[in-house]
């Protein structure tokens, strides 16, 4: 069953400041590029005729801006005088982009233009409509002193256009497509009609005389029988060149008798027809596509059933091959339906290739298409196979399915790149499912023709997760909603994959900060699951550790703890001994005392997942550097510096012998070393391994993308903490523009980047800069996070200490106190931020000369921070500092000061008159004594 993998993020520690947010591992990658207008034209064919008419009219209407649809039939020829046109006035334009209609999601395929391109959507717009992130790509098309081409060949949908077409008047849209009768107020239409005499005279009889060569004579010989071939296929392009085809494989055969083959096949085809799916025209191509069938060999035949199943525009042979044949698996030999070999594929291609069923893609070596035209014809062909239908699409559906699988399971951004030439697959796999599960009555939908019940998620998941990895999480959105929708109109009730399906859409939410939305989705699969499986389970483990991560994400830290304690003790029970699930929750629980400053309780769980990690992995592993890691991190929230750089040096030694080169592990640890440099005072080591981290970044990530911001902010504080605010200027603005480029609205990265800008204004005496940033910063997380959270707390504290610096104390104490009782609030017992938040107010205090209310305060932060740090820790020693400082004040004010004089005032007036009495008496008592 589908199930969410574990993100980097929950395994190795963020690298940020304290109390800053992270979000390593979220699906978002690139930014933009600098491009230079391409051309591209497909390569035509070298026998196109006529249409000279239909061109000229073409280039009229371009020029004038106007959108242009080529309309017509299939099999006219509209995809052809597309490409005669770009190809005649490419001088004309600045640029020339082609798209084909995959009948499942233009706005992806735009989309996915621009991304390999370079392109990425910023963040912000990834959560918007499709119609305006295509639309932003448009507006970061390059310039051009000339206008540029766009075509959308085979558009099968019109109201999709309106969601891809770029309006600016830069642009010109041409459109081939077979609805006709358009709005003129929208596009105009040229009709685009077949090579008949009336209108293209001579056209038809010119076009079968190319497709034979100049040394064939048979037109020329026979006029009448060939008049008579194209009124038979009634001057459609595509039957004429089948027919070509046909005859220059068989030289010897005489157009008289070419016709009364067609003839007969024309009228058996329209006597067999049901004339609601195909008109006239069509039907003498279909004869023309039934002789040409009739000269396949069986294979051949059989090979184009297969490709009948692949989407038609994009079809790499590599891949027909892989799947035809198991992936040449020895496990998967026996078991094989198919029993074809690579040689007899390659030959029954070249069959279908020289007949003209399968044409290439001049563009990309090895890659093919078949016309929307013949596909239909081939997919007829595939209905009535019989039990080889079966074996075809089964052969098909598992090893796409198996593609799935192994995508959705970890992908990396190489995988994306191969995927781009499976999602066209997949994609229409998903469609077709789709539409059986709508026209199936209740009684049908209990099965899938030749996708096996228990696989159908993993078509959704895995395009879900291809889309979600690149950010694109409208269109990721829209097949895991599918997934749910499949699932529960599959399996009534409760079911294991219904809950997946759930949970995947949750985390899909979570991941984009749609917190109220995904703890619904959450809660339900976590309900659902127990239901399902009394007692202990590992998805009911699975759905406690993803409902305790969202309530983690959301500083609910006394929901979430309950979660991943029940999550562990299950795991425990179904696990006896060492397993990764049970270092995985143990990290995880780990993890939520380490956010609650609870160090004591989260250092015995790190220790034994580290411990455990290393007995199931001997050696180096990725696991094992991510235990280092996060028992390093620990250590470092702790203060305990010596402890943690020999773990984050030992786990950036592993991870980068494990991933040779740029890797974001590598990256990750990095930065997390250099944080603990930084927090040392050892900055040129700290700014060494920063700046080494955010060049990897950089060529990880191209553009635009969380890590790269969170490393720039990084480098940003070593300058900072320096008083280089010249040097931290330009990182912190540049991250602060890139996390709003990447997270719409409210986002912790905003708040965080706004924060750091904010302090650094502070520093430089801008005040009123820093106070409007400070405002925006609490006012966003009182948003994102509605009652007490940690990062409110922090925001407060900020802006009281700003209030602070300017004198203006009234301002601050409400802030500081409210931070404060937050945090009590947050953390029961001991916490660094609770002793921060004594320390601060102590600070105010002091600075208002109210000792009194200042010193019990230190007192409190400095026993507090004992107990957490220890006494050699740098905040223990700063509150120590603060404190023997104010008791030094207090001893040293001009009040004190004469407190103090007026006392010795006093003792030596009082030695003055008392001291005569004091002689008068001894004297008096010595003459007594006498």
């Amino acid at each position: 069953m589908p199930e969410d993998s574990g993100k980097f993020a929950d395994k190795v520690g963020a690298f940020a400041a304290p109390g800053s947010q992270v979000n390593i591992g979220t699906q978002i990658i690139e930014g933009q590029r600098q491009l230079t207008p391409t051309k591209f034209i497909p390569r035509g064919s070298v026998h196109f005729v006529g249409r000279e008419q239909e061109l000229a009219m073409l280039h009229q209407d371009l020029q004038r801006g106007d959108y242009v649809a080529i309309a017509g039939m299939g099999g006219v020829g509209k995809t052809e005088l597309a490409t005669q046109y770009a190809r005649r006035y490419q001088q004309d334009y600045g640029g020339i982009t082609w798209f084909n209609d995959r009948e499942t999601n233009l706005a992806a395929e735009v989309l996915e233009f621009f991304l390999q391109l370079g392109f990425e959507i910023p963040q912000e717009l990834r959560v918007s409509s499709l119609k305006e992130q295509v639309a932003w790509c448009w507006s970061k098309y390059p310039d051009s002193p000339l206008p540029i081409l766009i075509v959308f060949d085979d558009v099968t949908d019109l109201a999709n256009l309106a969601e891809v077409a770029p309006t600016d008047n830069c642009f010109r849209v041409l459109v081939t497509t077979r609805p006709q009768r358009l709005d003129p107020n929208l596009i105009q239409e040229i009709s685009l009609d077949v090579l008949s005499p009336q209108k293209e005279p001579g056209k038809a009889l010119e076009l079968l005389k190319r497709l034979l060569g100049k040394t064939d004579r048979r037109v020329e010989n026979q006029p009448k029988a060939a008049t008579a071939i194209c009124e038979c296929l009634e001057y459609l392009p595509l039957g004429i060149e089948l027919v070509g085809g046909y005859l220059v494989r068989d030289p010897d055969i005489s157009l008289d008798i070419m016709f009364r083959r067609l003839q007969e096949r024309k009228l058996a085809e329209a006597a067999l027809q049901n004339r609601e799916t195909i008109n006239s025209t069509q039907l003498g191509v279909k004869a023309a596509f039934a002789l040409t069938w009739q000269e396949l060999d069986p294979l051949a035949q059989q090979l184009g059933r297969f490709l009948s199943l692949f989407a038609p525009q994009q079809i790499l042979w590599d891949l027909v091959i892989w799947v035809a044949t198991g992936g040449e698996e020895a496990e998967n030999q026996e078991e094989r339906q198919l029993t074809w070999s690579e040689n007899e594929l390659n030959e029954a291609k070249k069959q279908l290739y020289g007949q003209n069923l399968l044409q290439l893609v001049e563009e990309r070596e090895g890659c093919y298409k078949i016309h929307a035209l013949v596909r239909w014809f081939l997919q007829e062909q595939l209905t009535v196979s019989g039990e080889m239908q079966s074996v075809l699409e089964t052969t098909f559906t598992t090893a796409m399915i198996a593609i799935a699988q192994g995508f959705a399971a970890s992908p990396s951004f190489k995988d994306i790149e191969f995927f781009n030439n499976i999602v066209p697959h997949l994609e229409g796999i998903g469609e077709r499912l789709i539409a059986e599960i709508k026209e199936a009555n209740e009684a049908q939908i209990a099965s899938l023709a030749s996708v096996p019940n228990d696989e159908v998620t993993w078509i959704f998941v895995g395009l879900g997760r291809f889309y979600e990895r690149q950010g694109l999480y409208k269109l990721a959105e829209h097949w895991y909603k599918e997934c749910v929708n499949i699932c529960q109109l599959l399996f009534a009730g409760d079911h294991p994959y219904v809950a997946s399906s759930l949970d995947n859409l949750g985390l899909l939410y979570k991941n984009q900060g749609r917190y109220t939305e995904a703890e619904p989705l959450s809660t339900e699969a976590l309900a659902m699951t127990k239901r399902l499986f009394d007692g202990d389970h590992l998805d009911v483990a699975s759905s406690l550790n993803n409902l305790a991560l969202l309530y983690n994400s959301q500083g609910r830290y006394s929901e979430a703890e309950p979660l991943y304690n029940e999550a562990l003790a299950m795991i425990k029970r179904l696990f006896v001994g060492d397993h990764p699930d049970v270092a995985t929750s143990l990290d995880n629980l780990a993890g939520l005392y380490k956010n609650q400053g609870r160090y004591t309780e989260a250092e015995p769980l790190c220790n034994e997942a580290l411990a455990m990690t290393k007995r199931l992995f001997v050696g180096d592993h990725p696991d094992v550097a991510t235990r280092l890691n996060n028992l390093a991190e620990l250590y470092n929230s702790q203060g305990r510096h010596t402890e943690a750089e020999l773990l984050y040096s030992e786990a950036l030694a592993m991870t980068k012998r494990l991933f040779v080169g740029d890797h974001p592990h590598v990256a990750t640890i990095s930065n997390n070393l250099a944080e603990l440099y930084n927090s040392q005072g050892r900055y040129s080591d700290a700014e060494s391994l920063y700046n080494e981290a955010l060049a990897m970044t950089k060529r990880l990530f191209d553009g635009d993308h969380p890590n790269i911001a969170t490393s720039l902010n990084n480098l940003a504080l070593v300058y900072y903490g320096q008083g280089l605010y010249t040097e931290a200027k330009p990182p912190f603005t540049e991250a602060l523009a890139m996390t709003k480029r990447l997270f719409v609205g409210d986002h912790p990265d905003v708040a965080n980047s706004l924060n750091n800008l904010a302090a650094l204004y502070k520093c430089q005496g801008r005040y009123s800069d820093a106070e409007s940033l400070y405002n925006e910063a609490l006012a966003m997380t009182k948003r994102l996070f509605v009652g007490d959270h940690p990062d409110v707390a922090i925001n407060l504290n900020n802006l009281a200490g700003l209030y602070k610096c300017q004198g203006r104390y009234a301002k601050a104490e409400p802030l500081f106190i409210e931070a404060l009782t937050m945090r009590k609030r947050l953390f029961v017992g001991d916490h660094p931020d609770v002793a921060n938040s004594l320390n601060n107010l102590a600070a105010l205090y002091d600075s208002q000369g109210r000792y009194t209310k200042a010193e019990p305060l230190y007192s409190k932060a400095l026993a507090m921070c004992k107990r957490v740090f220890g006494v050699n820790h740098f905040s223990t020693v700063m509150v120590r500092k603060n404190l023997t400082i104010l008791i030094l004040r207090q001893h040293f004010t001009p009040r004190a000061i004469w407190k103090r004089r007026l006392g010795q005032f006093v003792k030596i007036l009082k030695a003055i008159l008392i001291l005569p009495f004091s002689l008068l008496w001894r004297l008096a008592k010595k003459l007594i004594r006498n």
